[in-house]
């Protein structure tokens, strides 16, 4: 049986190490609404959040509902000249499909429909099953998909893709917002509120019960002190531990693979990068007169159309973002590998960056992906994807993939190490 801990006034959260700077934190007790952090580099471990077996329960069902309804109306359509065409939610994707753009219609499916329900699904039948009988293997096997899948979910990224759609088209056609639109912000709305209900710690020791409580040098690193954090529970385990013996995930002092996986990466997200910004992302078909677009291109027509919100927005999402992440994310590996150590604080706020701002560089694919599904008017104007917009996403995916395998706590080894030298 499952230990029976309800929600009560105060939690005490296990001692764990720091997942970004790899130190020690003794078990914390949280009042309802207060938060644990890293002393050393700001890092949020655990929160004590109200309701937590009922809050995302309640999200979780609403969400689904949403996201049905999303998928019964009209998303969005538009008329132009008397010409009209409406447009639904999964014409999305399947529009990208038959014209022959599977990597983009399976991106669009992972991100917007499959991680999510499998997301929304995994949080109720943990929670509801929380003090019911369920094998142990296969909560251990949810548990650890939740925090796997989690970065990417990308509803957010691509409802801000519709508005941006929507200034775009307001000049040359009446657009009208469809029920599964508002439907679909909904669905958005309540996905974040339930992701945000949710405390990974607190979940992995309501299910299997706190570890074992250990003495702890509050001022030394795990790794130094012959331990390993868990980055899916937090549990703590004895150096050279295979598996965590709560979650079961592969336990790793610091992440397989080292520099090299992080630098092939970012060198494969360079190359991709050039025909990325040099080929069409889309493709416009007018009265037979064919206008191939870049994303460079793009941005200068909205900012010649007095769109100059939209068209920075754009430009930052789809052109500075992607390339400062590359070019920090190279920064990062170098000074790492050539053992500069100083201001640690510093390089990890930068690389947070870089996780955070990642995701949101699929805006410009989301937003073609909306543009082919809904202007398709044969006699009058046509909207294909380029060739661009394959390589984009690419670049998008493995800059976001070379930010999780970046080890964060190498910057503060050589701090560490500098101070041994002294």
């Amino acid at each position: 049986m499952h230990p029976v801990l309800h929600q009560h006034p105060t939690y005490t959260h296990d001692a764990t190490a720091c997942e970004e700077c790899d130190l020690l934190v003794p078990a914390t007790t949280l009042a309802v609404g207060e938060t644990s952090s890293c002393p050393r580099c700001g890092h949020t471990l655990s929160r004590h959040l109200p309701q937590q077996e009922r809050r995302p329960l309640a999200y979780g069902f609403a969400a689904l509902i949403m996201f049905a309804l999303s998928n019964v109306f009209t998303f969005m359509s538009f008329s132009s000249h008397g010409v009209g065409q409406e447009m639904t939610f999964l014409q999305c994707i399947t529009t990208l499909v038959e014209q022959g753009y599977l990597f983009l219609g399976a991106v669009l499916s992972l991100t917007l429909i499959g991680l999510p329900l499998v997301y929304v699904g995994s949080i109720m039948l943990v929670l509801w099953r929380i003090d019911k009988e369920m094998h142990s293997r296969a909560l251990r096997s949810l548990g650890r998909l939740l925090c796997r899948i989690r970065p990417w979910l990308m509803v957010d990224v691509f409802l801000i893709g519709v508005l941006i759609s929507l200034v775009k088209l307001m000049g040359m056609a009446d657009i009208k917002m469809g029920l599964s639109f508002w439907a679909f912000v909904g669905y958005t709305v309540l996905l974040i509120k339930m992701m945000s209900s949710l405390d990974r710690m607190w979940l992995w020791q309501r299910l299997f019960g706190p570890t074992e409580s250990r003495e702890l040098d509050p001022e030394a690193g795990a790794m130094a002190s012959e331990l390993v954090g868990c980055h899916i529970c937090g549990a703590l385990s004895e150096a050279g531990t295979d598996r965590c013996p709560r979650c079961g995930d592969h336990l790793h002092a610091r992440k397989p693979g080292g520099l090299n996986r992080t630098w092939a990466l970012l060198i494969t997200s360079v190359i991709l990068y050039i025909p990325a910004n040099l080929y069409p992302i889309m493709d416009t078909v007018f009265l037979g007169d064919d206008s191939p677009s870049t994303i460079l291109g793009g941005v200068v027509l909205l900012w010649a159309l007095g769109s100059y919100p939209i068209a920075a927005v754009i430009f930052f999402a789809s052109v500075v973002i992607p390339l400062v992440k590359i070019l920090a994310l190279l920064w990062l590996c170098y000074v790492v590998q050539r053992g500069q150590g100083a201001s640690p604080l510093r390089k990890l706020k930068l690389y947070r960056m870089t996780e955070f701002v990642g995701r949101w560089s699929m805006i410009d694919v989301f937003v073609v992906a909306i543009l082919a599904g809904l202007i398709r008017l044969d006699n009058l104007m046509t909207i294909y994807p380029g060739p661009a917009a394959v390589a984009f996403a690419g670049v998008v995916l493995i800059t976001m993939v070379a930010a999780m395998s970046f080890d964060s706590r190498l910057i503060w080894d050589l701090q560490q190490g500098e101070r041994e030298r002294e």
